[in-house]
């Protein structure tokens, strides 16, 4: 009991203690207060020094490496909001940036960085010969990134509406500026003469409308149309003519797309891409007075076939045209060889065939019979269907001698590569239905075969339906469509601005749908081809 009693009052004894520790303790932290009052911390923000930028000073690109949303770096234009446009030492034209050039910008840099690529490498063997054009006639260079949103610097590159070349010129404003398209060549195609040509017709077009704006859409559209809309809505400004609907929306994209992908190839390493893996083109030039076969001049170089097609991609067939004064492009550091070599063969062991010009429904048996040569080896070598001619123009004729020579057996099969799909009428037959079967309008069969009268076609007479190509050849590869998407067409769309929006062609999803025309129905759903 008296153990318990002492337990008790030891424990009253160390609370009091604790209560008076707590109380002296409390007062001191009183005291410490008033005599140093606590100071408020305040977070200060640092605001970045805003400071005027001069033009050479503008920092266009910002990466970002978050790799969640983008396979590439995400980049992005740092711009001077307070104005629209503004000019930096390495553009020479006025550089507009707005929705819509941002718009291309982020869909070539992230969507379809893989196609620009492409057209980065194709690039490099033209653009330098391009501006070296420009500059040399008092035109912008920055003008030479044009053929990017034509083309993609392809010169083989042909539209559905039949623009070709590099420079997409329509075969009527081609002849206007001295471009040729015959049997022998296309020179759409000649990467030297089409950019001479486009460069006297942008310069025409700047003369005019003292607007390089204007001057690029009127090259897309064409001049007539993008004359009325200055006339029609009494303003230069191609910005706002855009905003209404006279201009198609193809020719309303077309000025900022140029703008993006001029952007974009002047800053293609800060946008992630590769470093062209091709070299730019140079080379010589040596003047013919005969035909020659390619395939025997490569032979005489000891180079590839492929270089000089490379270098001549006017030429539509191995064999140069048989005119004077027409300038081969051979490997740099070759002419003088070249020259010694030609003087020294004739004029045969240079072509190793014979050029004959035939008649419309001559027979072949005579054409044979004249040369001396089989049926058999006419129709081989031109790839004939028939034992008449269909239509008039040059066919060549073997020769014996040269028959199993490599160079023959090359050329053979290159002449065989294009060869056209004929239809031939029958009683009853109009071009409208011949039309309507292979699934073209009546203005492009007429555009097939030049020359023909709708009105008086008879039974037995060929008509061009299609081009048929020969696909185990690489360069005309083709790629069929294995699966396709739904989309719902919405008010105001097009099949240009549809194509445009899943990186297609307006042909493709023509075939696809089974299309004639190009009138969509909004609320219905078309095939996207992938």
């Amino acid at each position: 009991m008296k153990k318990l009693l002492l337990l008790f009052f030891l424990s009253l004894l160390f609370i009091s203690c604790s209560l008076i520790d707590l109380k002296t303790q409390t007062k001191q932290n009183i005291h410490n207060i008033q005599s140093n009052p606590p100071v408020k911390k305040v977070e200060i923000v640092k605001k970045p020094i805003v400071s005027p930028l001069k033009n050479d000073e503008f920092k266009l690109f910002s990466p970002n490496t978050n790799f969640e949303t983008s396979l590439l770096f995400d980049k992005s234009l740092t711009l001077n909001l307070t104005s629209e446009t503004f000019n930096q030492k390495d553009y020479d034209i006025p550089i507009v940036v707005n929705a819509r050039v941002k718009y291309f910008i982020k869909r070539y840099t992230k969507l379809y960085p893989i196609t620009f690529q492409r057209w980065l490498n194709n690039a490099n063997k033209y653009i330098y010969i391009v501006k070296d054009i420009f500059r040399r006639m008092d035109l912008p260079t920055d003008l030479a990134c044009l053929p990017f949103a034509e083309s993609g610097f392809d010169v083989y590159a042909y539209s559905w509406a039949g623009a070709g070349g590099m420079w997409q010129f329509m075969e009527s404003t081609g002849k206007i500026y001295g471009l040729k398209n015959n049997f022998w060549v296309d020179e759409r195609r000649d990467f030297e003469k089409a950019t001479i040509a486009a460069a006297k017709y942008l310069k025409y077009l700047h003369k005019y409308f003292n607007d390089w704006y204007l001057a690029i859409a009127a090259y897309n559209g064409g001049f007539y149309k993008v004359l009325k809309a200055t006339q029609r809505y009494k303003t230069k400004n191609f910005f706002k003519i855009s905003k209404y609907r006279f201009l198609k929306q193809e020719t309303k994209d077309y000025v900022p797309k140029f703008i993006a992908l001029t952007i974009i190839y002047k800053n293609y390493l800060e946008y992630g891409f590769e470093p062209p893996q091709t070299d730019p083109l140079i080379f010589d030039k040596i003047k013919l007075n005969q035909p020659v076969n390619l395939y025997v001049i490569a032979d005489l170089l000891n180079t590839d076939f492929k270089k000089l097609k490379e270098l001549n991609p006017s030429l539509k067939k191995p064999i140069t045209p048989p005119n004077d004064n027409f300038e081969l492009r051979i490997p740099y550091g070759t002419k003088m060889f070249l020259e010694k070599k030609i003087a020294e063969l004739s004029p045969e062991e240079l072509l190793q065939v014979k050029i004959y010009y035939a008649k419309k429904k001559e027979k072949l048996y005579k054409i044979a019979r004249k040369f001396r040569v089989s049926v058999a080896s006419i129709k081989k070598l031109n790839n004939l269907r028939y034992d008449f001619i269909l239509f008039s123009g040059p066919i060549f004729i073997p020769l014996k001698k040269y028959a199993k020579s490599l160079a023959m057996q090359n050329f053979a099969n290159d002449i065989n590569a294009v060869t056209p799909r004929i239809y031939i009428v029958r009683k009853g037959d109009t071009l409208y239905n011949i039309a309507h079967k292979y699934g073209l309008s009546v203005y492009e069969l007429i555009k097939l075969n030049k020359g023909i009268n709708p009105r008086l076609i008879r039974p037995g007479d060929p008509i061009i339906v299609s081009k048929k190509y020969n696909y185990k050849k690489k360069r005309y590869k083709r790629y069929t469509l294995t699966k396709s998407r739904k989309y719902l067409i919405r008010k105001g769309d097009t099949l240009w601005s549809i194509a445009n929006k899943f990186n297609t062609s307006v042909e493709k999803i023509k075939i696809t749908n089974k299309l004639k025309t190009t009138l969509l129905i909004p609320g219905t759903y078309i095939k996207i081809p992938n």
